[in-house]
């Protein structure tokens, strides 16, 4: 068993810095500091704009060599404050995973994320799997980012966990423009309902449903403006379907939460493919409505503190976006949601998102490894 003055510590893989893996890594290395842990994070490849602050990066253009990532991945970790032997080794996706577990480093506690739907599809992953857990000298958790991921990861692994994503409220909250400077920002007047789509452009994210639904209730929206945040593969062919309505496309922007606050609604028309919703928990954060298609990993996130549309169809969302602008005409064109339902939105958000819930459920993966050990 650990002895109460050893120090725990936390290390965390990532094949990547971007969105939102940069925001997440930052959200657990938090959580994990304010328990008093040491906390090592590194990113496989290179940074994509600006390097998280204290975390380390491999550098890698091919991520497919195993053998030799895993020698780095070692002797970085090894080199690192607390890196010796980690309590717990926090691995974001299956490539972070499979390049740890093809090191030396002494870890004897590994959870890995799955992020998205389909983790164990593959054969050779579950076969995998299953043998390191045979011969494997280190305890494996997997965990989903939602309930709807861990119960398919559970079908494979009865004892997968749940380990949703989360926000830091408090930097969320600084970081946060005011209205004027974000409507600003985007060169809207105040008299202009706006709606929002964030993330991107790509057919999981179904952006042509919403840009469908609001051509259906523009006529009855006078006024109202629809901004596509994000880029993609689908950027071309939605600029083209919305040449004759008032639509922008902001194309990527870095810390796109900070201006929600320049929004009036926020569509998340995501498929049954979208496992988490980060979106939507920002949008939560920022006390922006949420209109959402009824897909498992935003729903997880709302729960009852947001609309839903369904079935997920153009027409559907239409009559939703005409309800939306009424009620915001009728709030004299600010946020109808009352006071008490944005204070529901924010305790659902830190009971369960929070950098505290992040850190209880941290705690709780380190006191079972004691438990075991």
């Amino acid at each position: 068993m650990m002895s109460e003055t050893t120090k725990r510590s936390l290390l965390q893989i990532c094949p990547n810095d971007h969105p939102p893996f940069k925001d997440l890594c930052r959200y657990y290395a938090t959580a994990a500091k304010s328990l008093g842990w040491s906390v090592t994070t590194l990113f496989l490849g290179s940074p994509r704009e600006d390097p998280l602050e204290h975390a380390r990066y491999l550098n890698a253009t091919d991520l497919r060599r195993t053998a030799v990532l895993a020698q780095f991945l070692e002797n970085e970790a090894e080199s690192a404050p607390g890196g010796a032997q980690p309590t717990i080794a926090l691995c974001h996706r299956y490539r972070a995973f499979r390049i740890l577990m093809a090191s030396d480093l002494a870890v004897s506690t590994v959870v890995t994320v799955a992020h998205e739907f389909g983790f164990f599809a593959r054969l050779q992953r579950r076969l995998a799997v299953r043998t390191r857990r045979l011969i494997g000298r280190r305890r494996l958790i997997f965990a989903g980012v939602s309930d709807a991921v861990q119960r398919e990861l559970q079908a494979v692994d009865p004892h997968a966990v749940l380990l949703p994503n989360g926000i830091d409220l408090n930097r969320a909250d600084r970081q946060r423009l005011g209205r004027a400077e974000a409507r600003a920002f985007f060169g809207l007047t105040d008299d202009t309902f706006c709606v929002g789509v964030v993330g991107r452009l790509h057919p999981k994210k179904s952006p042509a449903l919403a840009l469908e639904g609001f051509r259906l209730a523009a006529r009855a929206m006078p006024g109202a403006h629809l901004i596509f945040i994000g880029s993609g593969e689908l950027a071309a062919s939605l600029q083209r379907a919305a040449r004759d309505l008032p639509v922008t496309f902001a194309g990527f922007v870095p810390e796109a939460a900070r201006y929600f606050s320049g929004l009036d609604l926020l569509v998340l028309p995501s498929s049954s493919k979208e496992a988490f919703g980060m979106v939507a928990l920002e949008a939560m954060a920022a006390e922006l409505p949420v209109l959402s298609s009824p897909a498992p990993g935003p729903s997880y996130v709302l729960g009852t503190q947001g609309d839903y549309f369904q079935p997920p169809t153009p027409s559907t969302l239409a009559q939703a976006l005409s309800s939306a602008y009424q009620q915001w005409q009728m709030a004299g064109g600010a946020p109808a949601d009352s006071k008490s339902a944005a204070k529901a939105v924010r305790e659902r958000v830190a009971a369960l998102f929070s950098v505290e819930a992040a850190a209880q459920r941290l705690q709780q993966l380190a006191d079972s490894v004691c438990t075991d050990q």
